[in-house]
């Protein structure tokens, strides 16, 4: 299984932790998205997409509310 909790991204750019943003489906894949939350990366060069198979996906399976959440920060949702 693989948590995606249990990863730390970190921008090649401006050497910051990214905090992941979205989440969407892809055939038999989890999509997660992470972006800096600072004015020095541009999200659109910046941000960094982390694809879990599904049948691993931990996050996916244990919290199925998560597709309609915005932001997640460490260990809880906001």
């Amino acid at each position: 299984m693989i948590n995606i909790r249990n990863l730390s991204i970190k921008c090649g750019h401006c050497d910051t932790y990214q905090t992941l943003c979205a989440y969407r489906r892809r055939d038999d894949w989890n999509v997660y998205v992470y972006e800096c939350e600072n004015d020095v990366c541009d999200p659109e060069l910046s941000r960094t997409l982390v694809e879990v198979p599904r049948e691993l996906d931990e996050l996916a399976r244990r919290d199925t509310a998560w597709e309609h959440r915005r932001r997640h920060t460490g260990g809880g949702h906001d």
